[in-house]
C-alpha cells in the first residue's frame, strides 16, 4: 500500500476534532498517488467526512462535498494554490447523505455526477429539518424526561459543529445507473454503482491508472459503519470486491486511509452482526434489545468493533437487517421512525462508558 503524504491543513486547527476528541490523524490535504489527493477529517464520525480530489492536468475532479458551506469553503480555501492551477470542473457524489453533498451549491455551474438512486434520495432530509432537530435537541436536553432528554443531547451534539442555515440542496445534473467512465484530459475515472446498501444510491470511484479507490460510506475506518438502506449483502459484496481489486490507496468516507485488513474487518463486522442477530431474532428479541445484548456480550467486547467510534449505530444496523429479514416490529410513521432510532441510539450511547465521541453521551454540568 502507498504511504500518503500530508501537505497542508486548515489554518484554524485547534488540536481537537470537531467533537473535542484528540485527533487520531492530522486533518488536511494528503498527496496519495500520482496527482490524486484526499482531504481527511479526524476522527471520522458524524460529518467528519473525507473528500477526494483528482488532478487531471489543468482540471480537477472533486469527490463529495462537505456537510455545510463553511467546511466546504475551508477546504477550497486551504487548497487554493492547487485549485488555481487545476480548478474543480467536475463533482462526483458517492451518495445522498448531506455530509457528502450539501456543499454542492458552491459548484452548481459544474457537472455533478451521481447515481440515479442518489438523485432520488437527495431530499430525504432538508437543511431546515436538521436545523430544527438541532434546536429541538437543545431544548429537550434540558428537560427531566429520561430518554427524551438523552435523545435531545445526542442530537444537538451531533449537529453542533455545523451550520446549515445557508445550505440549498443542489442536485446532481448528470446521473447514471450501473457504471460510468468519466475521462478528463486522458485520465479515466470509473464510477461504479454498488448500492443500495449504506444508502439507496451508493457508488465508489476507481482510478485504475493510479490504483486509488474513493470508497464513500461503504468504508468507515475507526468508526462503526451504519446501514440506512440495505441489503447488507450489497455492502459485503462491495467490500469483498475491494479486496480482490487490491488498490494501492483506499480513501474511506470516514476515518483514516484503509488497508486491506481494515476492509476485511468491516466484512467481519457485518458477518458477525448477522450471526449474532439471527440467534437473538429466533429467541424473539426486538432489534433494539438484540443490539444492546450484542454490545454487552463478551465476544463484542473482546473484538476490534468495540473500539470503534459510535458503537451505538448498531441499533440502526440491527433494525435495517431485521427489516431485510422481514421481521415486523412496531414503528412510528415516516420520519418519526428515524427519530425514534436516534432516540434508541442515544439510550445505548449513554450506557457505554467508553464510547466516543465523548460529547455525544455526556451531559454537561449546567444541564444535569
Amino acid at each position: 500500500m502507498a504511504t500518503p503524504e500530508w501537505l497542508l491543513g486548515p489554518s484554524n486547527q485547534t488540536g481537537r476534532t470537531r467533537f473535542g476528541e484528540l485527533p487520531l490523524f492530522r486533518e488536511g490535504l494528503y498527496n496519495t498517488a500520482d496527482a490524486c489527493y484526499a482531504w481527511m477529517v479526524p476522527n471520522g464520525t458524524w460529518g467528519e467526512t473525507n473528500i477526494g480530489l483528482i488532478d487531471c492536468g489543468g482540471q480537477s475532479v472533486m469527490i463529495d462535498t462537505c456537510w455545510d458551506l463553511n467546511f466546504t469553503r475551508e477546504l477550497t480555501s486551504s487548497c487554493s494554490e492547487l485549485l488555481r492551477a487545476s480548478p474543480v470542473e467536475f463533482i462526483i457524489n458517492t451518495h445522498a447523505d448531506g455530509d457528502h453533498c450539501w456543499g454542492n451549491q458552491l459548484f452548481a455551474d459544474k457537472p455533478i455526477i451521481a447515481t440515479n438512486a442518489c438523485l432520488q434520495g437527495m431530499h430525504h432530509y432538508s437543511p431546515n429539518s436538521l436545523r430544527a432537530m438541532a434546536l429541538s435537541g437543545r431544548v429537550l436536553s434540558r428537560l427531566p424526561l429520561g430518554s427524551i432528554r438523552l435523545f435531545g443531547h445526542y442530537m444537538s451534539s451531533m449537529f453542533a459543529p455545523y451550520d446549515f442555515s445557508d445550505v440549498c440542496i443542489t442536485e446532481p445534473n448528470d446521473t447514471f445507473s450501473g457504471e460510468k467512465v468519466l475521462t478528463v484530459n486522458g485520465v479515466d475515472i470509473v464510477i461504479q454503482e454498488i448500492g443500495p446498501g449504506h444508502t439507496d444510491g451508493d457508488a465508489l470511484v476507481w482510478v485504475p491508472e493510479r490504483r486509488i479507490v474513493y470508497a464513500g460510506d461503504i468504508l468507515f475506518i475507526g468508526a462503526t459503519p451504519v446501514m440506512w438502506a440495505g441489503p447488507v449483502e450489497n455492502i459485503t459484496r462491495a467490500l469483498k470486491n475491494l479486496l480482490t481489486m487490491k488498490p494501492d490507496v483506499i480513501v474511506p468516507g470516514h476515518g483514516y486511509f484503509a488497508t486491506l485488513n481494515d476492509v476485511q474487518n468491516l466484512v467481519d463486522y457485518w458477518e458477525f452482526l448477522q450471526t449474532e442477530l439471527s440467534s437473538r431474532a429466533n429467541a424473539g428479541m426486538s432489534s433494539f434489545d438484540a443490539a444492546c445484548s450484542i454490545v454487552s456480550s463478551p465476544d463484542f467486547q473482546q473484538s476490534i468493533f468495540s473500539r470503534w467510534d459510535s458503537p451505538e449505530r448498531i441499533v440502526t444496523n440491527a433494525r435495517t437487517i431485521y427489516r431485510e429479514w422481514k421481521i415486523d416490529e412496531p414503528d412510528l410513521p415516516g420520519k418519526l421512525a428515524a427519530l425514534n432510532l436516534f432516540r434508541q441510539q442515544a439510550m445505548l450511547a449513554f450506557q457505554l462508558s467508553d464510547a466516543s465521541p465523548y460529547v455525544m453521551r455526556h451531559l454537561s454540568e449546567d444541564i444535569k
